[in-house]
């Protein structure tokens, strides 16, 4: 006679001898002291299971497919009411994982089948739910060439990329092209091209727990906190991760994607013959003090110019010398005689 509790402890002619978390059947058998032949009570405790387990397989596919009681979690795994039922693992790219079961043996191949199907849909609707944005630039079919190409650098760049990597792209593109991209929630700005429904906090975790598992990071990277905009010596130094979660690295501060371009306005606004004072809104804005502010502004290649003033200016020949240093780059990847430098000539 097999009975289960509320409590989800199976009991076998008034004896425990195990508990069902999820949907597999955990005997223990520490606690009693069993006349019977172990082998035996395991095969009859799953056979006295296993329809309950068929029972709640059932219930999780009835289930509304947008309800809470699933969940993936952190270490990949898909929980249901507590308890994991699945795990996800590396499939042909980041976006796309696969389903691996955490079941008991006792169930059929129908039944897991099933259960696997309905798994699989769930985390598609969860994907588009959250990442639609992130999909759909994928799939665009702009007519112009570069800007289908921006797209899909930004989809392969997972929804937030740096606008001096798309620089090629973006100076074949005329003012009617960048409205169209602007359109479907393409943000170009001064120092990122991004989504911003990306940088969202449900859409930042399901992206980095994809990304985590495609990377097979066991130990996953910290994500910062939700509503903050500036942040010091942060312990995660992994500049690809950050930029998942919407962070731009200067050194040791780290810097929200859509702050940096609000920053980037307001100094925009604020400037006089290239010229500008710091102002109480652009701490605000970051949330920072003010030496920092200072220093980060130095990072962004702002210099300042009024010590007493605080009045600070863009360097413009940081960035004619960065332009110099790529031109002289390029040139010598074309040069024919560059080559010679990586011959080893023996005697």
């Amino acid at each position: 006679e097999t009975k289960i509790s509320e409590k989800d402890e199976v009991i076998i002619d008034k004896q425990f001898i195990g508990t069902i978390k999820g949907l597999r059947l955990n005997l223990d058998f520490s606690s009693t002291a069993l006349q019977t032949d172990i082998k035996s009570m395991k095969k009859a405790a799953r056979q006295g299971v296993v329809e309950e387990l068929k029972k709640r397989i059932n219930n999780i596919i009835k289930e509304n497919i947008e309800s809470a009681a699933l969940q993936l979690k952190e270490d990949f795994k898909i929980f249901w009411k507590e308890n994991p039922i699945a795990t996800i693992i590396p499939g042909k790219d980041y976006l796309n994982p696969k389903i691996k079961l955490l079941i008991d043996d006792s169930l059929d191949v129908d039944e897991q089948s099933e259960l696997k199907n309905y798994l699989e849909k769930w985390i598609d609707k969860e994907k588009n739910l959250h990442l639609n944005d992130l999909i759909k630039t994928s799939k665009i079919n702009f007519e112009n060439s570069y800007a289908r190409a921006l797209c899909f650098r930004l989809f392969e760049n997972h929804g937030v990329l740096k606008r001096l990597d798309a620089e090629d792209l973006l100076k074949n593109l005329d003012k009617e092209q960048r409205a169209n991209i602007k359109k479907i929630g393409i943000k170009i700005g001064r120092y990122h091209i991004y989504q911003p429904l990306m940088i969202k906090p449900k859409a930042v975790n399901l992206k980095i727990i994809l990304w985590n598992c495609f990377n097979n990071k066991t130990r996953r990277e910290k994500c910062p906190t939700f509503g903050l905009n500036f942040l010091k010596n942060f312990e995660t130094k992994n500049k690809e991760f950050l930029l998942i979660c919407g962070f731009e690295t200067f050194e040791n501060y780290i810097v929200r994607v859509d702050m940096l371009e609000k920053l980037f306005i307001k100094i925009l606004s604020s400037t006089n013959n290239n010229q500008f004072s710091i102002s109480s809104e652009m701490l605000n804005l970051l949330g920072c003090g003010k030496e920092d502010f200072e220093k980060l502004l130095k990072l962004m290649n702002y210099k300042k110019i009024d010590k007493d003033k605080d009045v600070f200016s863009y360097d413009f020949k940081h960035k004619d010398k960065q332009k110099i240093k790529k031109d002289n780059v390029k040139k010598n990847i074309n040069n024919p005689f560059a080559s010679l430098k990586n011959l080893s000539l023996n005697n």
